[in-house]
């Protein structure tokens, strides 16, 4: 475990002083967690069954900034691959949520060769399947499980709730797969940069499911959420308006949305 050299790839990601400050902080905050992520992994059940780092989040944050395989907490990196691979395959133990693993190793632990094995294989056995792609980023769902796929920084995400709806992109990526897996219409336009629309047809005229939607907290993440008639058919027209930095839209409410969507008039 050798994590003191990857003070720069941490200090990039952190960006909330002078470019000095940052990697001073990135160097002790590396030097703490280094040396209470020893502690943990010397307790193999611990570090097993309860991490000293939550959900595994500083070893998130490690291959979040590109740090190599072999750099990383070798014990905790290995409970981390077995849980995935016993969430996805047999569907036991807790809840795997925002996990990240390069995507070489997701790979080799579900027993695939490639990106196209992988979906080739798994569009045979999960309900649902679904897939959509914007330039190096795709997304994979079935079975109730979600994959995000960076193929630029070689990092798969697994159950990606909180993934930020940060650009237009990944706005317009994440509308095509729900879409796709609730059986709705849609139509999504950048009026400018920051400011995305989405329309979704509505087979029932639900104005009270629809006006449940707008005053739920749900609608909270939105800029504005109404109702219009396009051609004789309703359209929930939902509209973001994204500024600079937090708070971010994230990918589970733009996914709560059209789940709530699709329950109109039943």
């Amino acid at each position: 475990m050798e994590l003191i050299k990857h003070t720069d790839q941490f200090s990039r990601r952190l960006q909330l002083l002078d470019e000095t400050a940052n990697k001073q902080l990135a160097k002790e905050l590396i030097a703490m967690h280094e040396k209470k992520c020893k502690a943990c992994q010397d307790d193999r059940l611990r570090c097993a069954t309860r991490p000293a780092c939550k959900d595994r989040n500083f070893l998130n944050s490690l291959i979040e900034i590109g740090v190599a395989t072999e750099d990383l907490p070798q014990f905790c990196y290995q409970q981390n691959i077995e849980q995935i691979r016993r969430f996805v395959l047999e569907r036991k133990g807790r809840l795997i949520q925002n996990r990240r693993l390069p995507i070489k190793d997701l790979l080799q632990l579900l027993g695939v060769s490639s990106i196209r094995h992988f979906t080739t294989k798994f569009k045979k056995t999960w309900s649902n399947f679904s897939q959509a792609q914007e330039k190096d980023v795709m997304l994979v769902a079935g079975d109730s499980l979600l994959f995000r796929f960076d193929f630029h920084r070689g990092i798969v995400t697994v159950n990606p709730s909180k993934n930020r709806v940060d650009s237009f992109d990944v706005f317009k990526l994440y509308c095509k797969l729900f879409s796709t897996i609730y059986g709705l219409a849609s139509i999504v336009k950048d009026v400018t940069s920051n400011w995305w629309v989405l329309s979704i047809a509505v087979e029932s005229t639900d104005s009270a499911g629809i006006r449940s939607i707008q005053k739920s907290k749900l609608a909270n993440a939105f800029e504005a959420i109404y109702s219009k008639e396009v051609e004789d058919k309703v359209h929930l027209t939902v509209e973001v308006v994204q500024s600079e930095g937090p708070p971010y839209l994230m990918a589970e409410q733009l996914q709560e949305l059209f789940v709530s969507v699709s329950k109109l008039g039943n």
